[in-house]
């Protein structure tokens, strides 16, 4: 499906006669990348410029051909092993770290077998089992459970399932500010995405273009001298960035969200992608359903996830 042991890149987009150093820009690449493996790969002679070895810190142009040794797991930061929630023949329920693509969407490549193929976690899962189907996505650096289908019945049963909201997903969020009016609320609005830029933002009133959205939320914690707040959250409709989206139009973003957080809160809990973690998910399908004997269960994630993540619960 990928090449695990050589990747080839192309330097583009610098200025005119404009150079850099090699580990910059396979850095900015490859943003998981530990520096420690980077710099072992050029002392073995694992990495080469326009076909030669090089061992240093050697400077680059547009057009240079780039010859990477590194395994995918490496390079990618890839989970060594698959935390399995739940598994029989029909589904399986696994959790996704953060750093990872849930599946090959717009910012992956379309063609498996090119070198710039990013390894998602629908392709770990297929390694072990290689009828899985990903139902529902994760943000890349949103963590937690997503479920797949092994057959096209379950396919089409959660499909439809989720569609018309007999899923109930709960979700973990550590948010900016722990001063709530309210300890639980269902909050309302309406969601616009801008397309350029992917941001989105909650309206009170319906515009063209934009969707309903419904977060309700639950406070389960607050720390006054760190002034942020653990939120369970669930989503009663499901639009991309919702909660992120919604929680910062209240004022509560999310802490180590780039682009809905602040920047000088993450800096302060030095988090840099959003404590959003899926966590729960319970079915209500119908009696006639092949997944119906699923329906008095609740799937969970180990509470050592998810909680003392900031270290001052």
């Amino acid at each position: 499906m990928y090449n695990k042991y050589m990747r080839i890149i192309y330097v583009k987009n610098l200025k005119s006669k404009e150079t850099v150093q090699i580990v910059n820009y396979i850095s900015k690449t490859f943003p998981n990348l530990k520096k420690s493996t980077l710099y072992k790969a050029l002392r073995n002679k694992d990495i080469r410029v326009n076909d030669k070895k090089i061992n240093e810190n050697i400077m680059i142009k547009n057009n240079d051909k780039i010859d990477i040794y590194i395994k995918d797991n490496l390079l990618f930061d890839l989970p060594k092993n698959i935390n399995y929630i739940y598994n029989d023949e029909n589904i399986i329920i696994a959790f996704k770290p953060q750093n990872i693509l849930s599946n090959d969407e717009e910012k992956n490549t379309h063609n498996n077998n090119t070198q710039n193929y990013e390894p998602t976690f629908e392709d770990l899962v297929k390694k072990d089992y290689n009828d899985a189907k990903l139902l529902n996505r994760l943000d890349r650096n949103t963590s937690g459970l997503v479920i797949f289908s092994r057959n096209q019945k379950s396919y089409d049963a959660l499909y439809s399932a989720f569609k018309n909201g007999d899923i109930t997903k709960e979700y973990i969020a550590y948010v900016t500010g722990y001063n709530f009016q309210k300890k639980h609320d269902i909050l309302t609005g309406y969601i616009l995405k801008d397309k350029k830029t992917s941001y989105s933002k909650v309206l009170k009133e319906k515009v063209n273009g934009s969707k309903q959205v419904i977060t309700e939320y639950n406070v389960l914690s607050i720390n006054k001298n760190k002034d942020f707040a653990i939120l369970k959250i669930i989503l009663h409709t499901g639009k991309t960035h919702q909660i992120r989206a919604h929680l910062k139009s209240i004022n509560h973003p999310i802490i180590g969200d780039s682009k809905y957080g602040i920047n000088e809160i993450n800096k302060k809990f030095n988090k840099y992608k959003q404590l959003l973690i899926a966590y729960s998910y319970t079915f209500k399908f119908d009696i006639n359903s092949p997944l119906y004997y699923l329906n008095n269960k609740r799937f969970e994630l180990d509470k050592k996830i998810y909680t003392n993540i900031l270290g001052c619960e």
